[in-house]
Parts: C-alpha cells; structure tokens; sequence
C-alpha cells in the first residue's frame, strides 16, 4: 500500500480553497468559523500560575518529609486565601468539563460541514449528540488517566529537583531527576500521540459508521498496529506543517504592523481568520485516512461525467438529389 503525505495535504487544500473561496461567502466564513471554534476549545487548555505563598526557606532537603505538616500549617494560618484557592481550583475544574464538552459536540459539527461542503450549526448540533457524548466521556477518563499517570513522576521529578538547588555531592540526584524527567516527557509524548488519533481517526471512524468512541478505537487499532510507521510520520508532518503554520502567522502580524495578532487575540475572531488553516487540517486528515481503503473514505464520491453517445449521421439530401 502506497501512503502518501503531500497529495492528501493537495486535495485537502483544493478542497479548502473550492468551499471558502469559489465563491467567498463571508456569511459561511463565520458559520464553518463557530464550528471550527467550538472543536478547538481545547487547543489552548487555561493554567494557572501560583505565588510562592509558602516560605521557601522551610522546603529543603532536611525537612521534605516535613511538607504535609508545612502545608496544614500553612492552611490553618491562611484559611481564606486556601479556600479561595481551593474555589478557583474547583471553577477550573468546571470550566474544562464544559469545554471538553462543547468541544467534543463541535468535532463533529466542523466535521459534518468539512464533509459535507456546508455551513450548518442547528441540525448536526442535536443530530450528533449520541457520538458527541461518547467522545466528551472518553476525553474526560483519558485526561483523568493522564494526570493520574504522571502525576507521581511530577512530583518525584520536583522531590529530586530540590536536593540538587543545595550545592554539590548531589550527583545521584542529578542522575535519578533525568530519568523522571525522560519518562514524564515520554508519557506525554504518548498521550499526545493518542489524543491526536482520537481527533483526527477516530472521530472520523465514528462519523462514517455511528459508533461510539470504543468501537471506533477497535476499528482504527488494527489499522495503526499495521501501519505504526506511517502514523508516527503522520503526527511529525503535522509538527512541521505547524511550524510553517507559525511562522507564517509570525510574518502576517509583522507585515499588517500587529493588526492581525490582535484579531487573533479574539477567540471567534480567531477561529473566523484562521479558518483556512483549521478546515485544511481537518480535510487532510480525512484525505490520509482515506487511504487506507474506501471504507474509510468520507467524501462523497463525485458522480463520473455523463457519457456523450456519438451522432448518427442521417442521410445526406444532396446523394438523393
């Protein structure tokens, strides 16, 4: 089987540049744009940043088995501030559930007009409820699973960081922090890799074939395990296509004296300007799934061309005269 990366990123651009541009309708702009908007609230996951509250001269080396007694103390002399905190950890909490939950809806929204050549919000957003719900409820077990997993090695890598902040003699540690460090990246490279075959196969396997996010994972499975190489590749031409993606969005806003990072800094205005970028991303997927046999193709396949049926000549009056 031949797989190829550059011609499913042409008929992904054909396709982007037929639908918003042949002809441009800025009406189906900021439709196909909310679409696009609402399948990428998760790109930009909010954090939070928290001052050094506690003093750090009580975290050292000879009192980290003190920390919980630290941090209770800390809680009893600040219980206002931790139940602020503690409120502001909780509305987090709340808001990416939400997030999440729009975002998994509008997949299959943006999907269902990148397929389709449309621009529709209404009908695909009560019609793909069902598989909507399916991908919200993987998302939230498999991120729950994520922080669960390198949660330990976090914190160990943070323990062992500590010790080496206090002089030399600390080689060990040193040794023991890169090891945390290799495997915590290695996790999260892994779970980038998964989240990126949900949002780019298996939302797709989901779409064609209505099933939930499960079986859509048994259908795609035996399709990576044969072909692992060429999705590892995948995922790395993608990495490249955003570098270029950057660097011409860096151009842009340099070229139009910043106007353009401003437009960008609207979250719909966002998804609207660059909607080009997203709606090629998300048809190229499909162009490369597509490869892999016609069962996994969801574009419709155009009709051939009407067969012309060659004249009969009649007879010619000039012979019979």
């Amino acid at each position: 089987m031949q797989i190829n990366y550059i011609e499913p990123l042409s008929k992904a651009w054909n396709r982007m540049k037929k639908a918003l541009f042949h002809p441009f309708d800025i009406q189906k702009w900021f439709v196909v744009g909310f679409t696009a908007f609402l399948a990428g609230l998760l790109n930009g996951n909010p954090s939070a940043n928290f001052s050094n509250s506690i003093d750090k001269r009580n975290i050292n080396v000879d009192n980290i088995e003190r920390i919980p007694q630290i941090v209770m103390e800390w809680i009893n002399t600040h219980p206002f501030l931790f139940i602020l905190i503690l409120a502001v950890i909780v509305f987090v909490f709340i808001l990416l559930v939400i997030l999440t939950w729009l975002s998994s809806r509008g997949s299959f929204m943006f999907l269902d007009n990148v397929v389709g050549d449309r621009a529709r919000v209404s009908a695909p957003w009560h019609q793909f409820r069902f598989l909507g719900n399916s991908l919200f409820l993987w998302r939230i077990g498999f991120g729950l699973l994520c922080f669960l997993v390198t949660l330990p090695f976090v914190v160990l890598s943070i323990l062992t960081l500590l010790p080496l902040m206090h002089g030399p003699g600390a080689g060990g540690y040193l040794i023991i922090f890169i090891c945390l460090v290799g495997v915590t990246v290695l996790l999260s490279l892994i779970a980038a890799y998964i989240s990126m075959f949900a949002n780019n196969f298996v939302v797709p396997i989901m779409y064609k074939h209505n099933l939930q996010v499960i079986a859509a994972w048994k259908v795609f499975i035996p399709i990576l395990k044969s072909n692992l190489l060429h999705f590892l590749f995948y995922g790395l031409f993608l990495l490249l296509l955003g570098i270029g993606v950057g660097i011409a969005v860096i151009f842009t806003g340099c070229v139009t004296c910043c106007l353009f990072f401003i437009l960008l800094m609207i979250p719909y205005i966002n998804a609207v300007v660059l909607l080009p970028v997203s709606y090629t991303y998300r048809a190229y997927s499909l162009e490369f799934l597509a490869q892999f046999g016609p069962e996994y193709s969801l574009f419709p396949i155009p009709p051939p061309p009407p067969s012309v049926e060659p004249a009969i000549p009649g007879p010619n009056p000039s012979a019979s005269e």
